[in-house]
């Protein structure tokens, strides 16, 4: 679940969000600081009815970041007042470096958003100290309908039974490739049936060097866990955690050889190093500009990388023992001490709606998390085979989140950054990951 963010600020056109979703750089530790006494109020898991609301002139606030994604954003909310007239809602955009402080700020203070925009490496500290409504009464007979969206989405906003976020959209992850350069080297482009193995020789093949100068690399080691890392890991069965999630495991076996995997991908030279990609970004720069033939990347780049360079296309992402792509994707939820929950609770429920999704979708920048409303996003760029995201979703593992928060993704993204550049002896690599990793939960 960008993120950086997750600076995660996200992409353009069909896909410029906010890089929310690189969801993972995580802001981190905020999430973490909202102390439980100060969250815990009267509407602790409130379950209100939305039957019966009183019709009297309310205002809702909704909180989000992303304001590429204004449009859809605005029809959706004209769509919900033209049915319910008495209810307004006002937009409060806060940028992702500032939403977490302010949300955590104003839950503790007992005054934030009525609803608002969730992802998963906070959601568990948010709603185990009752900060988040539980949705039951909205669900099944309610009006939201869980089964509509994938298992996995619904999965990440449900803790011990209870679901506390209506989904909003999702992103997976593929390969993208720049078919110009496959064709220079005269070279099959990637395919569903490609191993990591056919990946590292590949990227072998497509550096190109000028004499001590890189003039081309073959694959992109993207510094986003979500994007990279945390993929290899689910794809050799590794383990982020134990069962209870008080111990790293990012150690052993499974999940070192994938951390090393990655690892040797960038300090064997064949991607570009992290200093360069913190000059140039590589999603924004390198890969479009055609110095990167082929990178991991979420499906919120497309619109905008098939806009700037319409040789790049996407494929799977390479197996490892197994297929694997890390999803993750936003949810609406709703404020446990909102003053005016059987209001927002109607507005929850609208966003999580075919009528709501059906806005998003025909908007073009996310991927509706609805089933059978994403082909409206796959088709707005039809030159990109899209579809490599939305068959993603049958193997997807959602993004790997901690009770305690996202402090853990912090910390590993730091470690990360190390390992790639070289910073680390290699047989200490994973042994600091899991130290960094364990040190936050």
């Amino acid at each position: 679940m960008n993120d950086q963010e997750r600076s995660l600020a996200e992409s353009g056109v069909h896909a410029k969000r906010l890089n929310r979703r690189s969801l993972l750089r995580t802001g981190g530790a905020v999430a973490a600081g909202v102390g439980a006494a100060a969250i815990h109020s009267s509407h602790g898991h409130v379950a209100a009815q939305t039957n019966g609301c009183s019709g009297d002139d309310v205002t809702l606030t909704y909180g989000y970041w992303d304001t590429t994604q204004q449009p859809g954003i605005d029809a959706q909310i004209a769509a919900f007042e033209a049915k319910f007239p008495n209810i307004s809602i006002s937009l409060q955009a806060i940028p992702w470096g500032d939403y977490w402080t302010k949300l955590q700020t104003g839950v503790a203070g007992g005054s934030t958003h009525d609803v608002f925009w969730m992802v998963p490496v906070y959601f568990p500290v948010y709603a185990a100290q009752g900060a988040l409504a539980d949705i039951q009464p909205i669900t099944g007979d309610g009006g939201v309908d869980l089964s509509s969206y994938p298992q996995s989405l619904v999965d990440i906003y449900t803790t011990e039974g209870t679901s506390y976020g209506v989904v909003r959209d999702f992103d997976t992850i593929g390969l993208y490739y720049n078919r110009d350069l496959f064709d220079a080297a005269q070279m099959e482009y990637p395919t569903a049936d490609w191993t990591w193995q056919d990946l590292r020789k590949a990227a072998e093949q497509l550096t190109l060097k000028d004499g001590d100068t890189t003039t081309q690399w073959g694959f992109g080691a993207s510094l986003s866990v979500q994007q990279n890392l945390f993929n290899f890991i689910s794809q050799n069965d590794g383990q982020f955690f134990n069962e209870d999630k008080t111990e790293s495991l990012l150690d052993q076996p499974a999940a070192c050889e994938a951390i090393l995997f990655a690892t040797d991908m960038i300090l064997d030279g064949l991607s570009p190093s992290v200093a360069e990609q913190q000059t140039s970004d590589p999603y924004e720069s390198l890969l479009p500009a055609g110095k990167i033939a082929m990178m991991p990347g979420g499906s919120w780049h497309a619109g905008r990388l098939a806009e700037v360079n319409p040789a790049i296309d996407v494929a799977p992402l390479p197996q490892g023992t197994q297929r694997a792509t890390m999803i993750a994707g936003l949810a609406n939820v709703v404020w446990s001490g909102s003053p005016h929950m059987c209001e927002a609770l109607e507005f929850a429920k609208f966003l999580g709606s075919q009528e709501a999704e059906q806005i998003l979708a025909d908007n073009g920048t996310v991927i509706p998390a609805m089933n059978g409303l994403q082909e409206a996003w796959r088709d707005a760029v039809p030159e990109m085979n899209l579809q490599v995201f939305l068959d993603a979703v049958e193997y997807s593992v959602p993004f790997p989140t901690a009770p305690t928060g996202g402090e853990w993704v912090t910390n590993v993204e730091g470690v990360m950054v190390e390992a790639f550049s070289g910073s680390i002896p290699r047989d200490e690599i994973c042994q600091r990951f899991a130290e960094a990793a364990e040190a936050a939960l």
